[in-house]
């Protein structure tokens, strides 16, 4: 049952954005106080252990944006960067780089990683084939390293608060101290599953598989609910204080509502194209993909406007100071704040950046800066920090 998409208006915008906030940084509580456990940074993918691509501080450029430094990367990077005190993330094929924030300088590298770190305080955790490492952010060396099977892999671990990292492997989820590498607990589930997966309320851990299975796990690895999905998940599933998102390769966006009586039941689906980059959720939830910019009502499941940014799956929206940032062919910032008008409910652009081709992964934003890798030539492919 597809919801919402035949009584609005497509690629469409009011005639001006509403001013955004004036900059500044919000009072956050501690990491494991705040609903998404948010800790100011953009330090894991998703940006949040929720990822809902939501940035907890007041600081973004919403007038148009320069340009601080560039770093060249391979045009199969497919992974958005990771920013964390004062560096800079970024897979490129089974390789992570890191960079100083400041100015671009390459700090250290790392092979055989194929996804993004998941940074807390003065450590990066990082899959590494069958192994999972707590890395040295300065230098890249390890404090500790945990090894499971011969040839398993390891995937992007989550954490709510630093407390425990939630490390997917193959089909099992484990989950381990984040000082010592030991294990807890550990759940073995029905597929393959994502790496990041999404914390919700704090305490229950959200995690997709290959093989089409949503579950949601309580504190101590007990089921809490699951969910048989259509088509195979693209993405880690996103989270907001409600329900369950996740984008799948059947086009289509799936709302779930973990309640008693909803267990095992879609609550809505969305036709949005191919969105490989992840979604955001604000008041909306929002995704870009093939068919363009969506942003999706999440209590109806209903598309409230779509815009057109291009065809790009590797794009993602990104939302702080009341803007929403997304690649595609060309680098966009909007007002999400629908017009009052009916007949024009698209978003006000602020501003657009033209780069050679398309742009995207990323955009991700941390700290008042946009970092997003897009072409630069005809095989000319970069990172930037845009300020």
């Amino acid at each position: 049952a597809l919801s919402g998409c035949s009584a609005i208006a497509d690629d469409v915008s009011v005639s001006g954005p509403d001013d955004p906030p004036k900059p500044g940084v919000d009072d956050l509580p501690e990491p494991g106080e705040h609903v998404y456990g948010a800790d100011g940074e953009w330090s894991s993918f998703g940006c949040n252990a929720s990822n809902t691509r939501t940035v907890a501080d007041g600081k973004a450029p919403v007038d148009g944006v320069t340009e601080r430094w560039r770093a060249e990367v391979s045009g199969f990077t497919r992974r958005e960067p990771v920013v964390s005190g004062g560096r800079v993330y970024q897979p490129v094929g089974d390789r992570l780089d890191v960079y100083a924030a400041a100015d671009g300088t390459k700090l250290w590298s790392k092979e055989q990683v194929h996804e993004p770190p998941l940074v807390r305080g003065e450590t990066a955790y990082v899959g590494v084939r069958n192994r999972l490492l707590a890395l040295d952010p300065k230098t890249g060396e390890a404090k500790w390293e945990r090894t499971f099977g011969r040839n398993a892999s390891v995937k992007s671990p989550s954490t709510y608060g630093g407390d425990w990292l939630y490390v997917p492997v193959d089909e099992t989820v484990h989950r381990i101290d984040p000082k010592t590498g030991e294990t807890d607990w550990s759940r073995r589930l029905f597929g393959e599953l994502l790496g990041s997966p999404a914390i919700f309320m704090g305490h229950y851990v959200a995690l997709a598989t290959k093989a089409g299975k949503l579950y949601l796990l309580g504190p101590d690895g007990t089921g809490a609910a699951e969910w048989n999905l259509d088509s195979t998940p693209r993405v880690p599933p996103t989270v907001d204080a409600d329900r369950v998102y996740v984008s799948c390769l059947d086009g289509n966006i799936y709302g779930f509502l973990p309640r008693n009586e909803s267990n095992g039941k879609t609550d809505w689906q969305v036709q949005i194209g191919w969105a490989d980059g992840g979604l955001a959720v604000q008041k909306y939830v929002y995704a870009a993909g093939t068919s363009g910019l969506h942003a999706i009502d999440p209590r109806k499941g209903e598309r409230v406007w779509k815009q057109d940014v291009g065809d790009w799956n590797l794009t993602a929206p990104a939302l702080g100071r009341d803007t929403l940032f997304v690649g595609g062919d060309k680098l966009y910032a909007f007002d999400p704040t629908p017009g009052s008008n009916p007949l024009t409910p698209g978003p006000a652009k602020r501003f657009e950046k033209s780069f050679h081709g398309r742009v995207g992964p990323g955009p991700v934003l941390d700290d008042g800066t946009l970092y997003v890798v897009a072409q630069t030539g005809e095989s000319a492919y970069h990172l930037f920090a845009l300020e």
